[in-house]
């Protein structure tokens, strides 16, 4: 069996045939045409943009009552770039003007798009040029489906395997019958792994090469659970790895009994909250029986769609998300972008947009969104109790403070305006940065609880971006250091009596979850379907056999002496 480690964006298992797809667009050189030929080129590619604009409508419809509305709204933004004359007269002018044909016209529109993507930090700006290389690839589809050269997708269930993550190529004629996929590139954070998620799609990126390890037809193993693309199995292993399929595929379509207790072998309760970045994701975690909604990510509603949302519809979406889980804690965490996403000229550009204006920072130099984000959040939560403002990328207790007074401030100018709001809301700090983690005794006390997001600190403390596949193994290693900090914030937290959420894909990790609790975690914010593993390992230990666990783990001298004892958790 060969073996190969990528990025997880979307958990699960499945077993298919490989489709290999896009990689035909290699081929497309730069062919001239002749004068008598442009009328022709230019009405195929008349038709080409029409067929992709019926193909989102149809897709978008079919997906109404699966995707909430920000996932949706990102099929709105790609017809509106389809209906855009800007994108259709740049393809017409290399037709027209550089006597391109029309399938190489569109690759260098393409090229342009995909060199934005690979170039500018903006992550704002490299979704919007994702969307419009999604688009570009859509069209450049339909004016290869009927030429001979194009590879057809099988007829039944497959595996899509792509050069890059794209909403072209999971939503295309056939794209119905795809059971998983894997990406050569591709972050979490894309539209492509958004929607994947939102569909229960198990997708790997980050695996290089694959037309060199995948043969079409080929029958392989995703197992975005574990990170691996498995190739060239046995029939044993086959067997073994498509029952482990249909259980996960029928799992999915049956919530968690919701009646379950969190809690330890000897009945320690643990908390479980969900991390959602989605109205349909928020459902999920009521579904799932989670005690409510540790985490959700507000940037959806900004990203999804070319228009800044208003107040108004930040209001009507976190009403639905306080709706879909009534009586049950929900804490919003406030936009948490490069500011030169929304604010700065391009000759602004930030040279490392991830240590610049990103966050609270951003925030506070551009206080129009937020105060509009609390005035909503106000406003949404004046029926509800236990609603929480998380604020990103805190580095002082400054941060808080200020964010905090604009909240009173927002909350006092409603009232005089006679609009219901809520009577308090929780504030906290996510801590994320070193700084944060070693100021943690002061920003407890400033606050009404903390939120610890794992997967951040860990790659600031390992200067290992966790998206980056080439140093994946240095974010991926069990450093000493990374338990120590943890340990001291939560004793911190104990010693100031104040709550602490353990939010990021690593906060459900079963391997760690016993350390996490022996250090004395109670409280867990993650993805809904991550659920089950971590209850199969709570009902193993006891929270004596987890401080133990946790001893051995701090007393453990080196990267390699962790994993050592983290191997030892039973989480099969």
């Amino acid at each position: 069996m060969n073996t190969l480690r990528g990025e997880s964006v979307a958990p699960g298992i499945a077993v298919g045939p490989v489709h290999l797809r896009g990689y035909d667009d290699d081929e497309i050189g730069v062919t001239r045409i002749a004068a008598d030929q442009v009328a022709a080129e230019l009405e195929r590619l008349r038709t080409a943009v029409l067929q992709s604009l019926a193909q989102i409508e149809e897709i978008r419809g079919k997906q109404q009552g699966q995707l909430g509305e920000a996932e949706l709204r990102i099929f709105d933004a790609q017809i509106a770039y389809l209906g855009d004359p800007t994108f259709v007269a740049e393809i017409e002018h290399q037709v027209v003007q550089e006597r391109l044909a029309v399938r190489a016209a569109v690759k260098t529109i393409y090229a342009k798009y995909d060199r934005i993507f690979q170039l500018v930090e903006n992550e704002i700006l490299r979704r919007r040029a994702s969307d419009l290389r999604d688009v570009a690839t859509r069209v450049l589809r339909n004016l290869t489906s009927g030429e001979t050269s194009a590879r057809p997708a099988p007829t039944g269930r497959y595996v899509l395997a792509a050069r890059k993550l794209t909403t072209a190529d999971m939503f295309n004629l056939q794209a119905e019958g795809v059971d998983a996929i894997v990406a050569e590139e591709g972050g979490m954070s894309s539209h492509a792994a958004i929607l994947a998620r939102g569909m229960g799609i198990p997708t790997l990126t980050g695996i290089r090469g694959l037309p060199r390890v995948l043969r079409e037809g080929a029958v392989v193993v995703v197992d975005a659970d574990q990170g691996e693309l498995r190739a060239d199995l046995t029939e044993a292993e086959l067997t073994q790895f498509t029952d482990r399929a249909q259980t996960w595929k029928a799992h999915q379509k049956q919530a968690p009994d919701a009646a379950v207790r969190h809690e330890l072998r000897d009945g320690t309760a643990i908390e479980i909250l969900g991390s959602c970045g989605s109205l349909g994701e928020a459902e999920m975690a009521r579904t799932f029986g989670l005690h409510g909604v540790g985490v959700f990510r507000t940037e959806l509603a900004f990203l999804a769609d070319r228009r800044r949302p208003t107040e108004d519809d930040l209001l009507e979406q976190y009403r639905k998300v306080l709706a879909a889980n009534a009586g049950k804690p929900v804490n919003f965490r406030l936009l948490d972008v490069a500011a030169s996403a929304f604010w700065a000229e391009p000759k602004d550009a930030e040279r490392n947009p991830a240590l610049g204006r990103r966050g609270v920072r951003g925030l506070l130099a551009n206080q129009d969104v937020l105060r509009m984000q609390l005035r909503a959040i106000l406003r949404a939560a004046a029926d509800c109790e236990s609603v929480g403002v998380l604020v990103p990328f805190v580095t002082s207790v400054m941060d808080l403070q200020r964010v905090k007074a604009i909240v009173i401030e927002e909350r006092l100018a409603l009232r005089k305006a006679k609009t219901p709001v809520a009577g308090s809301l929780r504030v906290a700090p996510v801590v994320e940065v070193p700084v944060a983690a070693l100021s943690i005794g002061a920003l407890a006390v400033e606050s009404d609880f903390l939120v610890l997001a794992i997967d951040d600190l860990q790659a600031y403390l390992l200067a290992a971006d966790r998206d980056n596949s080439t140093v994946r193994d240095y974010h991926e290693l069990a450093h000493p250091a990374v338990f120590e900090t943890l340990a001291r914030i939560a004793k911190e937290a104990a010693r100031l009596d104040k709550d602490v959420v353990l939010f990021g894909e690593s906060a459900a990790d079963p391997q760690r979850l016993p350390f996490y609790v022996g250090a004395g975690f109670r409280c867990f914010s993650i993805a809904p379907v991550r659920l089950r593993k971590l209850l199969k390992v709570m009902r193993r230990y006891s929270s004596e056999e987890c401080r133990r666990l946790a001893a051995r783990v701090l007393e453990a001298p080196r990267a390699v002496d962790v994993q050592r004892v983290l191997v030892t958790v039973e989480t099969d």
